[in-house]
Parts: C-alpha cells; structure tokens; sequence
C-alpha cells in the first residue's frame, strides 16, 4: 500500500537536501487526458457514514488466476514491511493524537464534529481554548486517548475523511489499509502482540471497501518499550502483494505463453524462448518465477524498496516513473519530469480498451477533469506491477488490479484507462488484419 506513511519523520532526508514532493506534484502534470491530481476540498461538509469494518475475513492465501495465453498462473499473497534499516532511519512520531484543520473552519467545527458523531462534552473539551494550539492558520486539535479509542467507525471515517484533506494529518490522508482480509490475518504473521493487533481492530473504520487505519500515534501509547515501538512503526509499512509463478509442464502450450510475454510481437522473444522451453522439457521443475520473464527494469525492481542512491536526481520514482519505465533496460531518469511523462504518453501511447494485454498502461484518472493521480503495468488476468507511492517506503510490487482500484478509487469519482505503446499496437493491428484475409 502505498502510503506517506512516514512523512512526519522525514527530517533525516529533507535534512540530505532532498526534495519530496506534494501528492499533487508528483504527479503527471495537465496535457489533454492526463494531468495531475486536482486538491483535495476543505469544506467541511460531512460524507456519507460508512458501516463498521465487515470485510471478508477469510484466511485465502492463494488462489489460480484464470487460464489465458499468457499461461497458468499460481498467485501466493505475500507481506512485505520496510527493511530495519530503513525505518531506523526515521524519527517516531509523537504518541499524542492531533487533528489538524484550517484555522478559517474554526466557526463550523462544532456543528461538523457534532454531525460526525462527537459528543457534546468532547467537542468542549477540544474547542476549549486553553486545550487547542492555533498557528500559521492552522488549529490543532488534541482528542482524548480514552475519548478517542471509544469513538465508532461511522464517526471515525467521517471525521478523519474530512482530516484526510489537510496534509498535515498525514497518517489521515495517508492511511495504513487492509485490503481484502481481516486485521487479524493481516498482521497474523508480523512481530505484533495480540494486545496491539485487538487496538488495531478497534481503531479501525472503512474507506470505501478497504479497512482503514490512522491512529499511529494512538497505537505508541501501548509499546512498553522503544524497541517495541519501532516494531509497531515497521509493522505500519506492512503491504500485501502476489508472489505470482507461471505454471509450466509438458501440457503447456509453450508458443502461445511465449508469443504473450514477448508483448505478442516477439519483442525479447530471443531472451524467453530458451528459458521457457528448458523448464518444460526438465524433470523436476514445473514453474517460473514471474520475474523471470519481465525486462530487465522490473525484474531488478520487484518486490524492493527505492535505495537512497534513488534519490541522487532530488526527486524519487512514483508510479508513473514506473510504468513508462517498464519497457527499459536502464531507467530513463527524465520520465521523473511530470511534463516530459506526459509528452512521452501523448507522443508514443494510443488509448485502449479492456481486456487488457501485457505490459499495457493502465493510468487512474479523475472523471472531472481527467488528470492521471496513478499509473500500473498490466501483467495478465488483471495482475498489475505498481509502486504506490512516490517514498522509500513503497515497494515495487504485484497486485490484483480490483485492489489497486480500492486504493485510488474508493470516492467514486475517477476510472480507469488503458494506453498501449503505438509500435506495438500497430503490429497487432498488422497481424490481426493479415489473420482476417
């Protein structure tokens, strides 16, 4: 998942002189059908109340994707937490809750918290002068722990849907998600005592089909020493992904699975075929790992986290630098640029429709406005290569891409589009055209 989760300790990087930027400039800027990701609204209007956490808790751990050309696939679900190393690196944040608004709603909180679900002697407690801090046209807010822990998920999701617009409530708009399981199965295989997985479980609330989580701070409360406090840090970064392998024997149709994985046009036909054809004609082995048959870029990429020798150009990769890398031995740093991602898309991509076909760009874009706030590579049987997020803390990954929707599509308001590179659209057409004399 992606997430900034960590932005609040970003002083060790910012301190090397390097520039993150805003969800808003990471992404492809405004050209015809792509563009960046408008603001989020400041009203203070309260969304519609999501049901408590309900998601299927099963305990799937793998399952078969559907037969294709592209071959049989076995997807395994996989959690991946950032390396010790790296969270080491980053300051804890403080244990006290705060809620951040613009110091100009002040006059509307109450009648929002109030809709939200707050109690009347809570809403005092936190609009007290004495108890909020009010700087550079910000109010802060400081919640009970005991008040807060017994907040419902209705009024959690509301409130903090409306915290999520404010960029200083970073873990708010940046949430820990659970996607497709339950807390427990989720953290089943992590470091975490079943005391902090329960406080976990009930801080929790939905955001749109996924289990949300935000209450790091809250959560620091109950580490009993700094060690464990940094175990429950890490366990935040904590992401499901699919370790996917390609099911191979001498039932297998190798033409057809090396034709698809060469991009259908024989592009690294040289580079699969051997490989392909060795394993189906040797005893003892029956499957091949995915990464095995992606360009080199992201086979390196997979299943890692960016290196700060990623950073040397004073910006990291995000999903777009990813997927227009895709094809490409080496990256192409200049796709970091926002305006010459969008030039190479408009340049060298022509739109498609579903199903989609390998190594397809699949780019998330708002219905108003058409702006590009995400970008994934289709593998096949919608399995997707993503990296959500522009950190150091979001992995390159593989996920199914009604997952990756939950993630960005969860307000209803954006779709999905697929681009193909024009070469290799052209000569499908060629070929397509020569099956049909």
């Amino acid at each position: 998942m992606s997430r900034r989760l960590l932005t609040a300790a970003l002083t060790p990087i910012l301190a090397a002189g390097l520039l993150l930027p805003s969800p808003a400039s990471a992404q492809i800027t405004s050209a015809e059908d792509l563009g960046v990701i408008l603001g989020q609204g400041t009203g203070l209007t309260p969304p519609q109340a999501t049901s408590a956490p309900s998601p299927d808790a099963g305990t799937v751990t793998s399952f078969q994707a559907n037969p294709g050309p592209w071959g049989n696939l076995h997807c395994f679900y996989v959690y991946l937490e950032a390396p010790k190393s790296l969270v080491e690196g980053f300051a804890l944040p403080s244990s006290v809750p705060r809620w951040t608004f613009p110091d100009s709603s002040i006059a509307a909180l109450p009648a929002f918290l109030a809709k939200a679900g707050l109690s009347k002697s809570l809403i005092e407690t936190l609009l007290s002068p004495k108890s909020m801090v009010r700087e550079n046209g910000r109010v802060h807010l400081f919640p009970p722990l005991a008040e807060l822990e017994e907040m419902s998920p209705q009024t959690r999701a509301i409130l903090y849907t409306e915290l999520s617009g404010y960029t200083e409530n970073e873990y708010h708009a940046d949430p820990v998600l659970i996607i497709g399981t339950s807390v427990e199965e989720w953290y089943r295989t992590s470091k975490l005592r079943p005391e902090i997985i329960a406080k976990i479980k009930k801080l929790s609330y939905m955001r749109g089909e996924t289990i949300a989580f935000s209450d790091v701070a809250a959560l620091l409360n109950y580490a009993q020493s700094d060690s464990e406090a940094r175990t429950i840090f890490k366990a935040c970064t904590r992401t499901r992904n699919l370790m996917v392998r390609l099911k191979l024997d001498k039932n297998s149709n190798a033409e057809e699975i090396i034709r698809y994985w060469s991009f259908g046009v024989g592009i690294r036909r040289k580079d699969l075929e051997p490989l392909v054809t060795s394993i189906i004609e040797t005893n003892g082995i029956e499957d091949l790992g995915i990464s095995h048959v992606l360009p080199a870029l992201p086979r390196k990429l997979l299943y890692t986290y960016p290196g700060m020798d990623m950073a040397k150009h004073g910006i990291l990769p995000d999903c777009h630098w990813t997927s227009l890398n895709f094809y490409n031995f080496e990256p192409h740093e200049y796709l970091l640029d926002a305006r010459l991602a969008t030039s190479q898309v408009l340049e060298q991509f022509v739109p498609v429709e579903p199903p989609y076909q390998y190594a397809d760009i699949l780019f998330f874009l708002d219905n108003t406005t058409g702006d590009a706030f995400h970008s994934c590579v289709h593998l096949a049987d919608n399995i997707v290569y993503t990296k959500n997020g522009r950190n150091i803390l979001s992995p390159w990954v593989i996920m199914r891409l009604e997952d990756v929707r939950k993630v960005y599509l969860y307000k209803g308001n954006g779709r999905v589009q697929g681009f193909r590179r024009k070469d290799i659209a052209a000569e499908k057409s060629a070929q397509a055209a020569q099956i049909g004399k």
